[in-house]
């Protein structure tokens, strides 16, 4: 035992110089593009398992069929472990979490566990899990602090699963330690469903034990870019995003959706995620930030970060005189950013994952079971949150208790209904549903469908 938590923790070590697991290549073959199919909101889209990218934004269209095509065919775990028995003396099924329980993301993180306690709640109450022997067990869950330090996601993931025999994770929030633990996750092999990650890349390491079911940020990138160069036929783009690593990969896909659009955008600056929902005094260059923005005279800017930075610098764009449309990913809208944004936020147009008007079928009863719980209203990452959790408990009664056959039958699921709507995942079993639009209005948000 000790060994293997060695090994697994040693893996840490080498996170960013390990290869990405290939696919088995015996032999060539031909890959053509599987049909069209429609998605829910009537675009039609060919599904190639590369984000369920639209046609107009598909890279080197029009060039001929490529000689292969990358992330189209689910990850597989061919290892041992499938005929293993579960061990004696259980006396729940235990269920892990990593999520921020501290700092910017601390909300977020109450509302993953507020949510995965009321959909293991509603199980426990439908009678657990049955088929351990003649004993019914409950679900449990345990929650770790998945960014105390750099790894501290894939550490709690160690533990969890030797020290706590935990059958499924949920988790994590912030795209960096999501990395972390994807790595880890092919020495733990246990499953992990992200119900909040939007890092494009985390389902794209080729990890059979991943899944992701809320839509990320090539979605919103490939929903802004019509928004933004189609149908608002903006011209003259400036992008405007965090110095991090969320304001780095978040936008690869909308700059490049803004090539492939011949609309390239005319600048790429940045603003520091230490700013704080007050001022920018901190910033020497701030000022000649916004005059080289301003001198640009964009008729659209494109903001992406944190809510309470991002409010800071929509606030001071308004103050130097830049009038135009602002745009940006779900992760500004949040109350932080209007707070910093004061009247600036006004007529701002972000994407969302789900439409919160509507939702599925079971959208009313678990809206109202959140709030009348936990005195708040239910977001997105609640929502999302609770349907991983309500996935992962039906995978474990329908594949008893053995890691390898949960993450088979998670592995199965081509849709979802859940409380956000249908849940459609690509090949490597992220989600490729489309997002909505929203804007701000009387400083509220206001979603447009």
């Amino acid at each position: 035992m000790h060994a293997l938590r060695c090994a697994a923790l040693a893996i840490l070590a080498v996170t960013f110089a390990a290869p990405a697991v290939l696919l088995a290549q015996d032999e060539p073959r031909k890959n053509p593009a599987p049909p069209p199919q429609e998605d829910p909101a009537g675009d039609t889209a060919k599904d190639d398992g590369y984000g369920g990218t639209p046609d107009e934004l598909r890279p080197f269209r029009g060039v001929g069929e490529p000689a292969r095509r990358f992330f189209v065919d689910p990850p597989q775990f061919r290892g041992p472990g499938r005929d293993t028995p579960p061990p004696p003396g259980l006396t729940a099924v235990a269920i892990g979490m990593v999520a921020p329980l501290k700092g910017a993301d601390a909300a977020a993180g109450r509302a993953m566990q507020n949510a995965a306690r009321l959909a293991l709640d509603e199980a426990n109450a439908a009678g657990g899990f049955v088929g351990y022997g003649d004993a019914e067990l409950p679900f449990e869950l345990l929650v770790r602090e998945e960014g105390a330090s750099w790894g501290a996601a894939g550490d709690a993931a160690v533990e969890l699963v030797f020290d706590h025999g935990i059958w499924g994770l949920l988790g994590g929030y912030e795209d960096t330690n999501s990395h972390v633990l994807t790595r880890v996750l092919l020495k733990v092999e246990v499953p992990n469903i992200n119900p909040t990650g939007v890092d494009p890349t985390i389902t794209e390491h080729n990890i059979p034990w991943l899944l992701r079911v809320r839509p990320d940020d090539r979605q919103a990138s490939y929903r802004l870019a019509r928004k933004v160069f189609v149908e608002d036929g903006r011209e003259r783009v400036v992008l405007f995003r965090a110095n991090s690593r969320y304001g780095r990969t978040g936008t690869i896909e909308f700059k490049d959706a803004a090539r492939r659009l011949h609309k390239p955008v005319l600048l790429e600056t940045r603003y520091e995620t230490s700013y704080l929902p007050r001022d920018t005094a901190g910033d020497a260059n701030w000022a000649a930030r916004m005059e080289r923005i301003k001198r640009l005279r964009p008729d659209a800017v494109v903001v992406w970060g944190r809510g309470g930075p991002t409010g800071t610098a929509v606030k001071a764009l308004r103050e130097a005189g830049i009038d135009c449309a602002i745009y940006g990913p779900d992760r500004v809208a949040t109350q932080a950013f209007l707070k910093a944004a004061g009247d600036a936020a006004e007529g701002f147009v972000f994407t969302y994952p789900m439409d919160p008007r509507t939702g599925g079928k079971d959208w009313p009863r678990f809206h109202d079971r959140y709030r009348e719980r936990f005195g708040d209203e239910a977001d997105a990452t609640a929502a999302f949150t609770y349907d991983a959790t309500r996935m992962l408990i039906d995978a474990i009664r329908k594949a008893g208790l053995n890691r390898a056959r949960i993450r088979d039958a998670l592995y199965e699921i081509r849709s979802y209904e859940g409380v956000t709507g249908t849940i459609r995942f690509s090949p490597t079993q992220n989600s490729i549903t489309p997002v909505i639009l929203g804007h701000v209005e009387k400083g509220r948000f206001v979603f447009d469908g």
